[in-house]
C-alpha cells in the first residue's frame, strides 16, 4: 500500500474532487444552479451568452484560487494545532 503522499503525488487522491448524492443538500443546490442557469441562458441573446460565459469562467477562476488558498491555510492551521498538542503535551 502506498502512503497518502504517494497517492496524492500520483493523482489518485485529490482534495478538489469528490462525489455526492443527488438528493443531498449539495446535490439539490447543484440542481438549482443548473436549472436556473438553463432558464437564464434561454432568455439571453448570443452576445449576452458570451458575456455570461466570461462571467462564469471568471467566477470559476476566482473559486479555484480561493479553494487553493483555503486548503493551504487550513492545512497550515491544522499543522499548528498538531504542533501545539506536541509542545504542550495536550494540556487544556
Amino acid at each position: 500500500m502506498k502512503s497518502i503522499l504517494e497517492e496524492f503525488i500520483c493523482g489518485k487522491i485529490s482534495p478538489g474532487f469528490w462525489t455526492f448524492e443527488k438528493d443531498s443538500e449539495y446535490g439539490q443546490a447543484v440542481s438549482a444552479v443548473v436549472s436556473n442557469e438553463d432558464e437564464l441562458l434561454a432568455s439571453l441573446d448570443d452576445k449576452q451568452k458570451i458575456i455570461f460565459q466570461k462571467f462564469v469562467e471568471a467566477q470559476d477562476e476566482l473559486k479555484g484560487i480561493e479553494s487553493t488558498k483555503n486548503l493551504v491555510q487550513g492545512y497550515k492551521l491544522g499543522v499548528l494545532m498538531t504542533a501545539e498538542v506536541f509542545v504542550t503535551g495536550g494540556e487544556s
